[in-house]
C-alpha cells in the first residue's frame, strides 16, 4: 500500500512539474526583442563606423537563436542579413552574407564569434543592464593582417 501511495505521489509530482519544465525550455534569453544601436554612445575604435543598426531577435533559447539585422555603414551602404542556429558553439551561415556565426550562452552573457570570408574573426560578449533596457556588445575584431580593433556597441531595447 505504501509503495502504491509513493508511486501515485511520484506521478503527481511529475505531472505538476511538467508545465514548469516546458516553460523553462521556451523562456527567451537576454537577446530577445528589438534593439536599436545608439551610435552616439557607441565606440567603434579604429573599426568600421555605423550610421544605424536595428537587431530584431525573434528567438533566444539554447535550441534556437534567430534574428534579423538591418544596418547602414558610415559610407551610407545599407545591408540586411539574418541568422538561425542553436546556441551550441557550432558555426551556422548568415543569410545575406558570406560570414558564419556561432553562439554560446551562460547566465547573463551571450558569446558570439563571427568569421568572415576574408579571414577576419570577431568575438563579442552581449550583456544587458539591470533594468533590461540597454544592451552592450563588447567586440574584439582580429583582422587578417593580425591587427586588432576593440569596439563597444550600445543598443537600446525598443520592443
Amino acid at each position: 500500500m505504501k509503495s502504491h501511495f509513493l508511486r501515485v505521489l511520484g506521478i503527481a509530482i511529475v505531472l505538476a512539474l511538467a508545465p514548469v519544465s516546458l516553460v523553462a525550455q521556451t523562456t527567451q534569453g537576454i537577446l530577445f526583442g528589438e534593439w536599436k544601436l545608439n551610435v552616439a554612445k557607441s565606440n567603434f575604435g579604429d573599426g568600421p563606423k555605423l550610421m544605424a543598426m536595428t537587431l530584431k531577435v525573434t528567438s533566444d533559447t539554447a535550441d534556437l537563436i534567430q534574428f534579423e539585422v538591418s544596418q547602414t555603414a558610415g559610407n551610407g551602404f545599407s545591408v540586411t542579413y539574418s541568422y538561425k542556429g542553436a546556441a551550441d558553439g557550432k558555426e551556422y551561415p548568415i543569410t545575406g552574407s558570406s560570414s558564419v556565426y556561432s553562439y554560446t550562452q551562460e547566465a547573463g552573457v551571450v558569446h558570439e564569434t563571427q568569421k568572415d570570408s576574408d579571414g577576419t574573426v570577431t568575438k563579442g560578449d552581449f550583456t544587458v543592464s539591470g533594468n533590461g533596457k540597454i544592451g552592450t556588445w563588447d567586440y574584439t575584431i582580429t583582422n587578417p593582417d593580425g591587427s586588432v580593433v576593440k569596439q563597444k556597441l550600445i543598443f537600446e531595447r525598443v520592443g
